[in-house]
């Protein structure tokens, strides 16, 4: 449950303070949310998408199987979440803050930190079925 428990805690403390203050989470980006629109927009997709994917992380530690699941989706996830932030900071005219590189920094552990536990749990799963 380590990887997944942490993971989730991370997500879900992420989410909740989308969720929950929107406009001070977008100030340090640089994001502007100027309307009911935008603040809405927001609240889901940074803090509804996140706390979804912490309920999925804490659904698959109850099962070995799951638990390969869930940590591909963690590192999925982040690889999404990382190759577009990268792909922003390559085309930012201007450049971007510390920030956003910190942001970047955390989605590259967090990929390597998932995809470490995944390769072992698959492995473990491997040979629990060879040995049975």
């Amino acid at each position: 449950m380590g990887t997944l428990g942490l993971g989730a805690i991370a997500f879900a403390a992420f989410g909740v303070q989308w969720l929950a203050h929107p406009v001070v989470m977008a100030q340090p980006l640089g994001i502007v949310l100027t309307n009911g629109d935008a603040t809405s927009d927001a609240r889901a997709v940074y803090g509804g998408l996140e706390l979804g994917l912490a309920l999925f992380l804490v659904y698959s530690c109850w099962s070995p199987s799951r638990r390969t699941q869930g940590l591909a989706a963690g590192a999925l996830t982040l690889f999404g979440l990382g190759t577009a932030r990268l792909v922003g900071i390559l085309l930012a005219p201007d450049g971007v803050s510390s920030s956003t590189l910190t942001l970047l920094a955390t989605d590259i552990t967090g990929i390597v930190w998932f995809s470490v536990a995944f390769y072992v749990s698959r492995s473990a799963l491997a040979n629990e079925r060879s040995a049975a």
